[in-house]
């Protein structure tokens, strides 16, 4: 991912996570808002209803009393204003100013009742209730009490309450788009590291990694672990891409150096005698004949590594492995082969390319070892494997050489450098793992070298 893309996503991942934060907030501080009012004037109800019953029940309870200035002082002071009147007039008022004293005795009922926005008044009926007035020592009877609450301090009450939500929303939004910026970035830190990183080996620099343990986070650094082991694996199929072509270009130019010097010295006249220029152009016919061959099988390769498919029909490994010995005995009189089979030992598999399995582990065996040296090729069946097994007592391979054994042009001493193409143990080991094999290599030095295909068997049912 390039540096631009991960810092277009911070900015995307901070604005979403800002986005929510705010919408999260304001909505609810709006919604804090709206239930403020009503809540406030809930209360403001239930204090009147409350005060309303048990100033009845309190009057029913003795039987009657006797109130004064003092004691509606006391009750206004608890925020319940407070009006006593009978049939004369207003006896007494406190927690109201004067000025509205007459208007909420006029508009009160025996129910609260709101008046003009300012006042939530409910008049209680007395005049059962023996309450009296005591005033200058003369005792009034009272017929009407008129509880009120003033509702213009929670009007007041109600804005600086949202006032201070409104600026503490703001406040905390603000706060919290800075944390998420910060911590988004932090976040996201590593990965802008690794595309750095990224950029530059993509520029060139392959020897440069992803950082990991600089991420801090087990997720990040095990992807950059990945990453940085595609790129390891990319490095080195690149290496071994350069170094194939290097040696194919290698093998090919020697005979094609040959072949074209033989062909400029009989241009320039140089070959004039017919058993000469005979002789040159088998020369030329054997080095063109090497290149063919070098080429049938860099192709067979390229073939093998493009997944192609195989033919896939049964195949007995044991009629096989006989007739690649029978055919080596001919070419080789004076060698010691043996063959040793329990039986047919059916494959799925393409007959020709497991043919060509069996000639080019044999073939090995044969080229590389001294002409005393037995070669023995059994067959045998074991655990649903069908297992080729090619065994020499030759000198054997030093343990350090047995890893590269299957590599491409590789030759583990320089007397195989005139003999083969160097690709008879690759194609080998790559026809073996195209068919679902595994091709092995064990050697002791001084007791020969044992090739091992094991192959999936064919359950071949009896007719």
């Amino acid at each position: 991912m390039p540096v631009a893309d991960v810092r277009s996503l911070q900015a995307r991942l901070t604005l979403t996570l800002a986005a929510v934060m705010v919408a999260v907030v304001l909505g609810g501080a709006t919604i804090l808002s709206l239930a403020i009012f009503p809540l406030l004037g809930q209360q403001d109800l239930s204090q009147l209803e409350n005060t309303a019953q048990r100033l009845t029940a309190g009057l029913d309870a003795t039987g009657g009393a006797v109130t004064s200035d003092e004691n509606i002082q006391r009750i206004a002071a608890d925020a319940i204003g407070v009006i006593l009147s009978n049939d004369t007039g207003i006896l007494a008022a406190a927690g109201i100013p004067d000025e509205d004293v007459a208007t909420v005795l006029a508009r009160a009922e025996d129910s609260p009742t709101d008046i003009d926005g300012r006042y939530l008044a409910e008049t209680i009926d007395t005049s059962g209730l023996s309450l009296t007035f005591s005033a200058d020592g003369t005792e009034v009877p009272v017929t009407s009490a008129v509880l009120v609450v003033r509702t213009a301090d929670r009007e007041a009450n109600g804005v600086l309450l949202i006032t201070a939500l409104s600026v503490t929303a703001v406040a905390t939004t603000i706060i919290l788009i800075i944390a998420a910026a910060l911590v988004v970035g932090r976040g996201l830190r590593p990965l802008t590291a690794m595309a750095e990183h990224a950029e530059r080996i993509a520029e060139g620099d392959r020897t440069l990694r992803l950082p990991v343990e600089s991420s801090g986070d087990p997720a990040i650094a095990r992807m950059a672990s990945t990453v940085n082991l595609a790129f390891d694996v990319q490095e080195d199929a690149e290496n071994r891409m350069r170094s194939f072509v290097a040696d194919a270009s290698h093998e090919l130019r020697t005979p094609l150096t040959t072949a074209s010097g033989w062909v400029e010295l009989y241009l320039r006249g140089g070959l004039t005698d017919p058993e000469a220029l005979a002789e040159a152009m088998a020369r030329v016919e054997r080095q063109l004949g090497r290149m063919r061959l070098l080429t049938d099988e860099l192709s067979l390769l390229a073939r093998t590594d493009a997944g192609r498919p195989l033919e896939n029909a049964p195949v007995d490994l044991a009629a096989v492995a006989a007739e690649v010995v029978s055919d080596a005995r001919v070419l080789h009189p004076e060698r010691r082969l043996t063959v040793q089979t329990d039986g047919p030992a059916v494959v799925l598999g393409d007959e020709p390319r497991l043919t060509q399995v069996a000639r080019n582990l044999v073939g090995n065996a044969l080229q590389h070892t001294p002409p005393d040296a037995d070669v023995t090729v059994s067959i045998r069946s074991s655990d649903g494997r069908v297992i080729l097994r090619v065994h020499d007592t030759g000198p054997g391979i030093p343990s350090e050489q047995l890893p590269r054994v299957f590599e491409r042009f590789w030759r583990g001493d320089s007397s195989r450098h005139s003999a083969g193409s160097g690709l008879g143990l690759a194609i080998a080991h790559a026809l073996v793992s195209a068919h679902g094999g595994i091709l092995r290599v064990t050697s002791t030095p001084g007791q020969g070298t044992t090739f091992e295909a094991s192959l999936p068997a064919l359950d071949v049912q009896p007719a």
